[in-house]
């Protein structure tokens, strides 16, 4: 049924769960899969005009948010390779991640989205909504969405 399927991460343990589902998944239907990891950028009034952080302390963030992210497409990666299923990693920049999906499984020409149901909740849910919801209310693929 699928092909190409677009695994997002964050590195949570939900997520965790939600990568070992997906790649069985893609394993059952023959798909190859990509690892996809959002970095959103850090509030600009941190490192804006102003500098209410030092620089090397802003350079640092970037590095841990940077290692955060390939330690978490490895995850996929690796649990791809476990599996014998195809797998490339996208690491992407984005300050709405949700777009950053949807965007990335776009341009990797993905049939759908396998991902984690992980996202705000209580009042915060309700005002923001979740990565999980915006890109289920935005993506023009099928999105999965592993509980």
């Amino acid at each position: 049924m699928f092909k190409h399927i677009l695994i997002p991460t964050d590195g949570s343990p939900v997520a965790a769960k939600a990568v070992e589902a997906g790649v069985a998944l893609a394993k059952e239907m023959g798909a190859s899969v990509t690892a996809y990891y959002a970095i959103e950028p850090p509030p600009t009034h941190v490192y804006g005009e102003g500098y209410l952080a030092d620089r090397r302390l802003v350079e640092e963030l970037g590095r841990r948010a940077r290692d955060i992210a390939q330690r978490s497409v490895d995850e996929v990666s690796d649990a791809a390779k476990a599996a014998g299923v195809a797998c490339v990693s996208v690491i992407d920049k984005s300050v709405q991640p949700y777009q950053g999906i949807i965007d990335a499984a776009h341009e990797k020409k993905c049939d759908a989205v396998f991902m984690a149901s992980n996202g705000h909740r209580g009042i915060t849910g309700l005002l923001l909504g979740s990565v999980t919801h915006k890109v289920l209310t935005h993506s023009k693929i099928p999105v999965l969405v592993f509980r």
